[in-house]
Formats: structure tokens, C-alpha cells, sequence
């Protein structure tokens, strides 16, 4: 084996751009020979094992292609190949020129939210320099960024999180995630078009966005909603690429308000550079349409480190009862990256319970991580928010967490989480006059009819199941619960329109975008 250098199409890149690795054909190699790309600090000879992503090289293959993401520092690419005919350790063969972001301190990574009034929104984005202000330049035309506001800039450190390989740096756990840096914007008019840039004159600018805020108290408002939980980041998560095209689509020509995703957002589990992925992939969805997220289990569940967790949880590991499988999926994250990177109206407990209106839809955010038993605080913050809503002025109530209340899956009768979600808070939603409610967790699709307590009703609860956005589907077989009207196991997404009278849920899959169930409630 004689190469010494790989070829690179580029030597800078920005973010999503590909870069084409090329080789010599090899005459001696073996079946699991591997490109790598690596930080440069990285043992050539020894680190073999210390990339950041890999893949496999197939016989007779001489190029390869890779859409980067900008990690705020120099990269190679590296080729191994193992020894003594294929049976011993990996080798180090070859190594391309060095590759880094044409510009470190382009901000990227762009996503909005609603804040606490129907005339705020939050811009976040991240750099890799605190050296100067953020700043936003926004206005009605897009020539014409006539209004200017600075923000406020944050990051975390390995030991700010509670645990695990999230207190470990490496490419392969923890790296610096740069800077975190948001803006709020005041004073903008509902159902009103904002176009928009952020960046400083020292760094440069981002190009230009836009995005239309919410309706105010309009007896004709209409909003469109996209709903999922389970996505991850693409091509970790085999289904996230497709649901990220298809949203895209319907972002850029439907007028879709928001996204709601109720948890188990990138699936980092401790692994840094996976945040990166996952802003970087749902930017040209966030910088256009308020991105609100719940917490779920990857994001938060943790053993040990209580004193970190933002949460404010007591205990070393937050709410673990005996009955429940609570367990060490977040990595030892326990939603620090989350709650540095999002935002949320602050009307509850952070990213974790909060709530917000959207035109004729309130929408509530509870957590399923978290004490939701009658003597619990979000449990009293939950009845003092339903016991609030004007129905008047929203007459639909959507709540939303990660783990399911119902489920027909085989495997998940008895589950305790499940029952004690029945017991705690099924009745609280019924006399609030819930119209649906959504979660996540099994990564799969399934409705229930209007239901109370097990059974169908009239005026009963429509519990949604949408946990098929993109993390590997669960294939099961089902009880045949008569409650269960549909259920399948594909990628896709959900849609909800609404105004003030009528209210229209599809399920579409991402291979055709086709409807594959729907239904309609009207008041």
C-alpha cells in the first residue's frame, strides 16, 4: 500500500456542502478498509478509532463523498486498512490536506421560537467566537433591514452536564460547541411577513430569512402545524433525511406556522458533534418557521449529577420511581445542550413544561421525564394552565409530551408509565375538554377514537401517537384494542390545520407524501 496523500474536491467548505475524496485504485486491500474524518490533534498512527464519522470503502471504490458540518475546526480525512492479511490492527495508509470552515464565525445553526407574547420572537444561532455582540437586522423587505437588536450570548462546558461521555471531551463524546447566541425581537405585528439576518460586520452576516409570526385574537385566523417526536439527525437516523425534505417542502409552500417536536430531538446521547448535525439539518426549516420542542427521555434521563440538571429535579437522578424504566439515555446530557441551544416562553418550567398560543390553538407541553403525579408542582402547573385556557378566544387545547398515555403494542401492556399517566392525568385533561393529545417514544404511528378511560366517547380525548419522524421504526404486533382506530409503521410527519370552528389532523408518509389517515373535530 503506497498512498500517501487522499485528494479533496476543496479545501474549505461551508456547511451541506459535499466534499469528494478521491484514491488511487489499491491493489492489496481488505474489506473493511475505512475513510475516516478526524480533528488533526488526532494520533496519525494510534488513532485509528478516534474519528468523528466514518464509512466503509467497497471493493474497487476510488471516491467518496461527504456533506460536511461546520465543527468550528480544522479536519482530515484518513484511509486505514488492517494488517497481517486483513486479521490484525488497523493501520494508518493515507491522509488528505487539511479541511476547515471558510468562515468559523459564520453563524449557522439558525432557528427561531415564540417567546412570551404574541409580539416576540427569539432568533438563536451559533459561531465560534463570543468576541463581539450578536446582532439582528430585520424588516419588511427584504432590501430594507431597516430595525436593529443585539442579544446575548451563552455555551457549556464537559463538566456543566451531569454524567457519562458528556463530561468526556473527544470526537467522539463531548467537543466545544461553540457559542449560543440569541436575539429577541420585540414589537412585531401578528400575521405579518419579517425578513431578517444576523451576524455582526466583524464575523459577517447570514443571508437573508424571513418568517411570518403567528395571528393574533382573529375571529378568521387559520394556522397550519407540523407534528413529530423520534427524529435524530441524518444519516444516523435512517428516516430523518426524508421527514427533513418533505417539511421543507411544506414550510416553503403551505404556510405552515410552526413545528412541534415532542421529544427525542438529536439523539446525541453525550455525542457533541450530533448537535451540530441536527441544527445544522433543521436550520433551513428553523430560521423560517418557529422550531418548539419538548424533552424526552435522550435528552434528559440521567443516574447521577443532579446538582447540574437545569431542571431543577430533586434527587441525584431526577423523578425515578420504582415502577418506572427510567433510565441513562440522555449520556449523561441531562437536557443541558437543550435548554443552551432552545427557547420557550418562560410561563412554565423551561423547556420542560410550558405552554403557548398559536391563532385558535393552545398548545402545552408537559413532561413525562418528570414528577407528573396529583402532588406534584407540574402537575398543579398543569391544572392552573388548562383552568386558564379562554376557550373563547382558543377554543382548540392540544397538550403534548414524549411518552405515550395509550398504546396497543403487545409488548407495552402493563407498561407502568403508561398507567400511572392514565391515573394522574387523563382525568385532568377530560374535564378540561382536551382535544388531542400527542407523544412519541415507540417510533411508529397510531390514533385513537375520541376515548375516555379505555373506552370511546363522544367528547373523549383523541390520543395521537407520532414517533415515526425518523429514529429506526418499531415494528409490532397490536392487541386490536377497539379504541385503536389506525396504526402502521412508516416515516413521516403529521400536519394540523385549524381555525376557529374546524379543526383537520393528516399523517403523511414521507416515500409519497400521500395522506394516509386523517380526520376532522369541529366546535
Amino acid at each position: 500500500m503506497n498512498i500517501m496523500e487522499l485528494n479533496v474536491s476543496s479545501t474549505f467548505y461551508v456547511s451541506n456542502q459535499q466534499i469528494i475524496v478521491t484514491w488511487p485504485t489499491m491493489s492489496l486491500s481488505c474489506n473493511d478498509d475505512f475513510i475516516g474524518i478526524y480533528f488533526i490533534d488526532i494520533p496519525l498512527l494510534t488513532g485509528a478509532c478516534g474519528y468523528f464519522d466514518y464509512e466503509f470503502i467497497q471493493t474497487n471504490q476510488t471516491s467518496m463523498s461527504w456533506q460536511m458540518i461546520n465543527l468550528r475546526r480544522p479536519l482530515e480525512f484518513r484511509y486505514y486498512s488492517r494488517e497481517k492479511n486483513c486479521s490484525g490492527n488497523y493501520s494508518f495508509v493515507a491522509k488528505s490536506t487539511i479541511v476547515q470552515p471558510l468562515n468559523y464565525n459564520i453563524p449557522e445553526q439558525i432557528h427561531l421560537a415564540y417567546s412570551d407574547r404574541i409580539d416576540q420572537m427569539f432568533v438563536s444561532y451559533v459561531t465560534n467566537s463570543s468576541e463581539y455582540i450578536p446582532e439582528c437586522q430585520y424588516g419588511l423587505d427584504p432590501s430594507l433591514l431597516q430595525w436593529h437588536v443585539q442579544g446575548t450570548t451563552i455555551t457549556y462546558k464537559a463538566s456543566d452536564m451531569c454524567e457519562g461521555q458528556a463530561n468526556i471531551p473527544g470526537p467522539q463524546t463531548f467537543i466545544d460547541p461553540g457559542y449560543m447566541h440569541t436575539i429577541i425581537l420585540e414589537d412585531i405585528r401578528p400575521s405579518t411577513t419579517y425578513f431578517y439576518r444576523v451576524g455582526n460586520d466583524q464575523h459577517g452576516w447570514s443571508s437573508v430569512r424571513s418568517f411570518t409570526n403567528r395571528p393574533a385574537d382573529d375571529i378568521n385566523a387559520k394556522v397550519t402545524l407540523i407534528a413529530y417526536g423520534d427524529m435524530g439527525a441524518a444519516p444516523v437516523q435512517p428516516g430523518a433525511k426524508s421527514t427533513m425534505d418533505r417539511v421543507r417542502t411544506q414550510v416553503m409552500t403551505n404556510n405552515i406556522t410552526c413545528v412541534l417536536h415532542i421529544g427525542d430531538i438529536s439523539y446525541a446521547r453525550g455525542i457533541g458533534a450530533l448537535w451540530d448535525a441536527f441544527m445544522t439539518q433543521i436550520d433551513p426549516i428553523a430560521s423560517y418557521v418557529p422550531y418548539m420542542v419538548g424533552i424526552g427521555n435522550h435528552e434528559y434521563d440521567h443516574v447521577t449529577g443532579g446538582d447540574k440538571d437545569p431542571s431543577g429535579a430533586p434527587g441525584p437522578g431526577g423523578f425515578r420511581p420504582p415502577w418506572g424504566d427510567y433510565g441513562y439515555d440522555s449520556g449523561g446530557e441531562c437536557a443541558v445542550p437543550m435548554v443552551r441551544r432552545f427557547h420557550s416562553p418562560s410561563n412554565g418550567n423551561g423547556l420542560f413544561w410550558y405552554s403557548f398560543d398559536v391563532g385558535p390553538v393552545h398548545i402545552v407541553y408537559y413532561s413525562t421525564e418528570h414528577d407528573f403525579l396529583p402532588s406534584s408542582s407540574q402537575h398543579a402547573w398543569l391544572e392552573h394552565d388548562l383552568s386558564s385556557v379562554n376557550r373563547s378566544r382558543t377554543p382548540w387545547l392540544i397538550v403534548g409530551s414524549h411518552r405515550p398515555m395509550y398504546s396497543s403494542i403487545v409488548r407495552d401492556v402493563g407498561d407502568s408509565i403508561k398507567v400511572m399517566l392514565q391515573i394522574s392525568l387523563e382525568p385532568m385533561f377530560y374535564k378540561y375538554h382536551v382535544d388531542l393529545n400527542l407523544f412519541a417514544h415507540i417510533h411508529s404511528y397510531e390514533r385513537s377514537c375520541p376515548m375516555y378511560q379505555g373506552k370511546c366517547v363522544d367528547d373523549g380525548i383523541t390520543h395521537i401517537l407520532i414517533g415515526m419522524a425518523g429514529h429506526n421504526l418499531d415494528f409490532d404486533t397490536y392487541t386490536g384494542a377497539k379504541w385503536s382506530l389506525y396504526h402502521d409503521q412508516q416515516f413521516g410527519y403529521t400536519q394540523i390545520s385549524a381555525n376557529r370552528t374546524y379543526l383537520r389532523f393528516t399523517y403523511h408518509h414521507n416515500v409519497d407524501d400521500a395522506i394516509i389517515d386523517e380526520f376532522e373535530l369541529r366546535k
